[in-house]
């Protein structure tokens, strides 16, 4: 395989570059230069460079300030949600309403039943349960300790992301509240399509709110046949065939082999925090030969 390092409309130098300064100007703190440098050597041909620095280019990095921004959009939607259920909308402040100005008790937790061995505290749930609670100063709660929501009570349910859905789905199929009463929601910084539908379709009484979708075209599958199809990739071997070979080479990975990461979903989601195993495992996971580039943290 051969390539210059320029021709039609992809210049690596630049997305080189491009990735650099994200790192240096603090947009994508604390993902450091050294750190980028360090993950890209693992890499070896030079197609294997090539894809490594894609990934990087189109990888979408949020900080703790970026995340809790969306969390707040989240937040505010599943509020103004409660608050219109009451007949109550543009009366209050939806900070106030959150804080029980309209007469509601809302609280929020992590989907997590820890009593049936369901994503047990300490995850990213109830890290952002903590964090919504130390900021907004809202009530959190276990969901295992919550078995009747009052006509006053409302709950929602915040992680930092969906992306199957698989996960919310188990959490609310084994939760023993009657979601006929419309007293809970789910609101995550960051939704993909497919959870989206899985929870609407089995749960349509729960709705869902997110700071940001996530659309199939932003993964990892669709991104290799764009890059092949607008000439940023020229190698005779596809993107996605050069990705598998180093992730064959690399194995066994600590949490299993699943290339595309849980589900298949092949997301490129990385947050300060940590990285959703919904996204592609050579991000996150560590095996004998291989290093993440940002590590799990949950």
């Amino acid at each position: 395989m051969s390539q210059n390092p320029q021709f039609g409309g992809f210049d690596q130098l630049a997305v080189e570059r491009a990735v650099h300064w994200l790192s240096r100007t603090g947009v994508r703190e604390p993902l450091t230069v050294e750190r980028i440098k360090k993950w890209v050597k693992q890499f070896q041909s030079p197609a294997e460079k090539t894809l490594a620095w894609l990934v990087l280019r189109n990888l979408i990095f949020r900080t703790n300030e970026q995340f809790m921004s969306s969390m707040r959009q989240a937040l505010k939607q599943a509020t103004i949600h409660f608050v219109e259920q009451q007949g109550s909308q543009g009366a209050v402040a939806w900070r106030d309403a959150l804080k029980g100005s309209t007469g509601l008790s809302i609280s929020c937790g992590p989907p997590s039943l820890a009593t049936l061995g369901l994503v047990p505290p300490g995850r990213s749930g109830e890290l952002v349960a903590r964090l919504i609670n130390q900021q907004y100063r809202i009530e959190k709660h276990f969901p295992s300790d919550i078995r009747v929501l009052r006509p006053d009570e409302r709950f929602i349910v915040v992680d930092d992301g969906t992306y199957t859905g698989m996960q919310l789905c188990n959490f609310l199929r084994n939760w023993d509240v009657d979601f006929s009463c419309k007293r809970v929601a789910i609101a995550v910084s960051m939704a993909h399509e497919t959870a989206c539908k899985a929870l609407k379709d089995e749960f349509p009484t729960v709705p869902i709110f997110y700071g940001e979708m996530l659309a199939p075209e932003m993964c990892f599958a669709s991104l290799c046949q764009k890059w092949v199809e607008t000439r940023q990739w020229r190698y005779e071997t596809l993107p996605s065939d050069v990705y598998n070979e180093v992730h064959r080479r690399n194995q066994p990975f600590e949490k299993g082999n699943g290339a595309g990461g849980y589900g298949g979903i092949g997301a490129l989601v990385a947050f300060e925090h940590g990285v959703p195993d919904d996204s592609i495992q050579l991000l996150w996971d560590t095996s004998p030969t291989w290093q993440p580039l940002v590590d799990r943290g949950f």
